[in-house]
Order: structure tokens, then C-alpha cells, then sequence
């Protein structure tokens, strides 16, 4: 069995336990802070990578970082992992979960594009208008690009909703040309 395949076992496990209990977001939350810990410190990330330190002390170590931090099912996954020598899988883990999470339509990834960084009201009024829209919870990424000069683009589900001034100048440009050939 390749990595990936125990990675989406294990996470299709974690992921039908959570929602049988109704946490998912919380297992979410749980599985990128465990992974912003490891990832975050090296000497951490050599005493797990040890071959010489023991299933237990490596126990006691998840133990002592995570158990008041993290759900029961998270630290059962983390103790389990551990117990298969399979701990090097929480990153690949976590990015099946998050997929599996998209997959199941309870979220949907939004690109906002704007030409300034938008406050929080206008971030807000943005995403409520998509959960609107889809019936389901946006997962947005704001990104700045003063290109569109004004105005937003907001992208999911394959859709493109522009209402940039940089994308009105284009069609604007667009319908002169066609008037022009069509005069012609």
C-alpha cells in the first residue's frame, strides 16, 4: 500500500467517526494545528523522526503536546498512528481530510480578487452573499490585485463573477470592437 493510499485510508476513517459526531470543523482545526506544531519546530520534528526513541516516549510526547488541546478522536488518531509507526502521514492525513470536507459540499473554496485589501464588513457581505448562493459554508482566500483596478472578482464552483472595473473596461472594449466590425 503507497503512502497516499494509507494517508486517505486513515483520513476517510477520522473523517466518517467526525461526522458521525457532528465535529468535523473541530477535527479540522485539530489536524492543522497538530501539523502547524510539528512543522514548526525542528528539534520536535527529530525527536519524532528518531528511530531510536521508543513508541512510548513518542506516546508520551503527543500526550504531553496535544491531549488537553485536541479532541478524543484526534488523539485517538494520533495514538494510533504512533502505535503503526505512521506519524509521518499526519500531513498527507489532514489534506485528505480537508478534501474529503470540500468533497462532501458542506464548504466551498472563494476566491475574492480586489484591487485593495477589503475590511471585514466588506469581507463578510461578500461570503454571506456566496453561502446564499451555494447553501454552503465559503472557505475564502482574499487576494489583492491592483490590476482590476476597482471593484472585486469573485470566483468558485467555476464561476467567475466580475465586477472589477478592469473586467467592465474589457467588455466595454469588447462590445466597441464588435460594433465597429459589425458596421463595417
Amino acid at each position: 500500500m503507497s503512502e497516499s493510499r494509507v494517508a486517505a485510508r486513515y483520513a476517510r476513517a477520522i473523517f466518517g467517526s467526525a461526522k458521525k459526531q457532528n465535529i468535523i470543523p473541530s477535527i479540522e482545526d485539530d489536524l492543522n494545528g497538530v501539523c502547524a506544531v510539528i512543522e514548526g519546530n525542528p528539534d520536535l520534528q527529530a525527536f519524532l523522526g528518531n528511530p531510536r526513541i521508543g513508541r512510548e516516549d513518542r506516546l508520551k510526547m503527543y500526550d504531553k503536546l496535544f491531549s488537553d488541546r485536541v479532541t478524543g478522536l484526534t488523539m485517538s488518531l494520533l495514538r494510533l498512528l504512533v502505535s503503526k509507526n505512521r506519524e509521518s502521514e499526519i500531513d498527507a492525513i489532514r489534506d485528505v481530510f480537508i478534501r474529503l470536507r470540500q468533497e462532501t459540499g458542506q464548504v466551498v473554496p472563494v476566491t475574492v480578487e480586489s484591487a485593495q485589501a477589503l475590511d471585514a464588513a466588506q469581507q463578510q457581505s461578500i461570503l454571506d452573499k456566496v453561502a446564499k448562493a451555494t447553501g454552503r459554508t465559503p472557505e475564502p482566500t482574499f487576494v489583492v490585485r491592483p490590476e482590476i483596478i476597482g471593484g472585486v472578482r469573485v470566483t468558485y464552483d467555476n464561476l467567475v463573477i466580475d465586477g472589477s472595473l478592469r473586467g467592465g473596461l474589457d467588455r466595454l472594449r469588447e462590445r466597441i470592437v464588435k460594433d465597429l466590425l459589425n458596421q463595417a
